[in-house]
């Protein structure tokens, strides 16, 4: 008759082999832990960039649903917004909308600032170099087209900076998210008038 050894013995883990899972375990979970941070960073920054470009395809339907001799009013204008990219007030009303969508109130999360500088001697904004504008030349500069105007729109995740917020402060050009396109004046001659 044969005795089985281990019959008295039961199937499981050592204490030791235990807290060396443990240990494993817990050096996993802080690793992940310290992603969390920088993911949540990440997240926000996306979410900032989409409300953002948001904004900005909002100005630029605007901007191309205006009549082309009319760009000159949105020059320097300030546009507010809350976390959702919805405008509160602009730089035209802003004195007669209630407080909650004034510049610097609690749902003024974002700004946009809008710079169409004029065809002839208007100046491009200090976050893009802010150097005179004399239109545009196809042909070597021979001539001026005055058909296609230049327009920056500035966007900014300003929140409780609302009220101090400079444009153009070197400091705050990393917080600023920049779009510069053209608009063109169609559906009309395209000959060039004179300046």
């Amino acid at each position: 008759m044969k005795i089985n050894s281990t019959a008295g013995k039961a199937d499981g883990f050592s204490l030791i082999e235990v807290t060396i899972a443990m240990a494993i375990a817990a050096i996993a979970l802080m690793a992940l832990m310290g992603l969390i941070p920088q993911g949540m960073n990440t997240m926000k920054e996306a979410g900032d960039k989409a409300i953002m470009g948001r904004i900005h395809q909002q100005i630029m339907s605007e901007l191309q649903m205006a009549d082309f001799e009319a760009l000159d009013t949105f020059q320097g204008m300030e546009i507010f917004y809350d976390g959702q990219g919805e405008q509160l007030s602009d730089s035209k009303n802003q004195g007669s909308v209630e407080a909650a969508k004034q510049k610097g109130a609690f749902n003024h999360i974002y700004s946009a600032r809008v710079s169409v500088p004029q065809a002839v001697g208007g100046r491009m904004p200090e976050s893009v170099g802010g150097t005179a504008f004399d239109g545009y030349s196809f042909d070597g500069g021979a001539s001026k087209n005055f058909l296609i105007r230049p327009v920056v729109i500035e966007v900014s995740a300003v929140g409780g900076l609302a009220e101090t917020f400079d444009w153009d402060d070197e400091n705050n050009r990393r917080m600023i998210e920049i779009y510069q396109t053209n608009v063109v004046k169609m559906g009309r001659s395209f000959t060039v008038p004179a300046p």
